[in-house]
């Protein structure tokens, strides 16, 4: 399998179903794979107005857009090549498109790129469809052309008078498509268990910390309106707090369930399940999706959940500077605290990555690092049944387990939940 150090799109078709306009891209990052990309309409006819497409020419779709401040417009470009030639092909886009693509140019883990909610696997490529299309009207013509046959045959054999319209439907075949699942990929964490990691009360907390952006070309994220706090909202549901800067379980007699990689399209249905059990649990978000999902962030918090960063592009945070640890750090708080107006301490380190530079953060803006001792692998398995097997077999009191905001989670989330509480294990928030 080829191995590609940066991302790379090829733009195979623009498509159109029912409503909505989907790109067909040949995505080349890690491995290659095929994604249906959905845009807005307007995107997708602008692009269609300006792309011609021919088999004799590959189609790469930039990676960049800029912004012309004097017309307030988005621009992006394609790029058409053959063994001979290359030409740009410019094109103006939407800001949804802008955010889409940068989102898509910065995500550093296959594994989150494509569980964004605007992709989706296809197995097949724009070649095999087009061939299997023709096939697939072919068969159908000659099908209806040998029951027309049979038909007549048999209306004369009977000598009974028949009506056109009854022979011929007009119907064309229906043009056959495979979708599967997204299978994912994790990159194995290197972690550090340090033996004492004592909090230092003489450190201060961050206070209007500006919001570098650590990522060039990235675009800026609009929640800088400066607003009071509000009184902070107070769970109803069982809390632990934290008083080590990193932690691995909690307390004998407790049991606390967390979610990485949200918000996602599943937040409110996993906060909705956690309500109607009455049991604490807490999020960790990634700045990225903080920007596509707010008011999934308000649910969890506004419903007394506890919500904590998990950095801002989940980048390994071993292979990051001290300084650009710390601006991500500050940028993502920055962004759930504009929503919950209350101040972010709780964070995840992605793949559970820290280094001693992330250490020294957490003592010196007064962070608390929450990692697990219990890993399900649901970003692995995939399977519900084999996630609440694990879960059966490994928690424990003061356990600290792993899960993540994906469809299989969310249906063995009852079945968790039921479990621990036979166990007489009390399911908490951390704080």
């Amino acid at each position: 399998m080829s191995i590609y150090n940066e991302k790379l799109i090829e733009l195979l078709s623009i498509e159109q179903k029912f409503d909505k306009s989907f790109l067909h891209i040949k995505l080349l990052f890690n491995q290659e794979i095929e994604l249906h990309w959905e845009i807005d309409n307007e995107t997708a006819n602008l692009m269609k107005s300006k792309i011609i497409f021919d088999d004799n020419y590959k189609f790469s779709l930039s990676l960049c857009s800029n912004l012309d401040e004097d017309k307030n417009q988005f621009t992006s470009f394609v790029t058409k090549s053959n063994n001979n030639e290359s030409e740009k092909i410019y094109f103006p886009c939407s800001e949804e498109f802008h955010l889409q693509l940068h989102s898509i140019k910065n995500m550093k883990d296959l594994r989150i790129l494509i569980d964004l909610p605007y992709l989706s696997i296809s197995r097949s490529s724009s070649k095999k469809e087009k061939s299997n299309s023709k096939r697939y009207k072919l068969y159908g013509w000659l099908t209806v052309a040998a029951i027309s046959i049979l038909s007549i045959s048999l209306i004369a054999y009977k000598s009974q008078t028949c009506k056109s319209e009854s022979l011929f439907c007009g119907k064309k075949p229906a043009k056959a498509e495979s979708v599967s699942k997204a299978q994912t990929i994790k990159t194995p964490a290197k972690q550090i268990k340090p033996n004492q990691d004592k909090q230092d009360p003489n450190k201060t907390a961050i206070k209007n910390v500006s919001q570098p952006n650590v990522h060039t070309n990235e675009p800026d994220v609009r929640y800088a309106i400066k607003q009071e706090p509000n009184k902070p909202v107070q769970s109803i549901y069982p809390t632990v707090k934290l008083n080590n800067v990193v932690s691995y379980s909690i307390p004998q007699g407790s049991v606390a369930i967390t979610f990485d990689d949200g918000p996602s399209k599943y937040s409110k249905e996993i906060v909705n399940v956690l309500k109607k059990y009455k049991v604490g649990a807490t999020f960790f978000y990634i700045g990225d999706n903080v920007v596509r999902y707010p008011e999934n962030v308000q649910y969890a918090y506004s419903n007394g959940y506890s919500v904590g960063s998990h950095s801002m592009h989940h980048d390994d945070f071993i292979k990051l500077s001290y300084k650009n640890q710390e601006d991500d750090l500050v940028r993502t708080n920055n962004l759930i605290k504009n929503i919950t107006k209350q101040e972010t301490t709780l964070f995840r380190p992605p793949y559970g990555a820290k280094n001693q530079a992330t250490i020294e953060l957490m003592q010196k803006h007064q962070f608390k690092m929450v990692l697990w001792d219990k890993d399900t692998e649901d970003w692995k398995n995939r399977n519900t049944n084999t996630i609440i097997n694990y879960v059966k077999s490994h928690t424990e009191s003061g356990s600290i387990i792993l899960l993540h905001e994906t469809k299989p989670s969310l249906d063995a989330l009852p079945q968790i939940i039921e479990y621990l509480q036979s166990k007489n294990l009390k399911i908490v928030s951390l704080n």
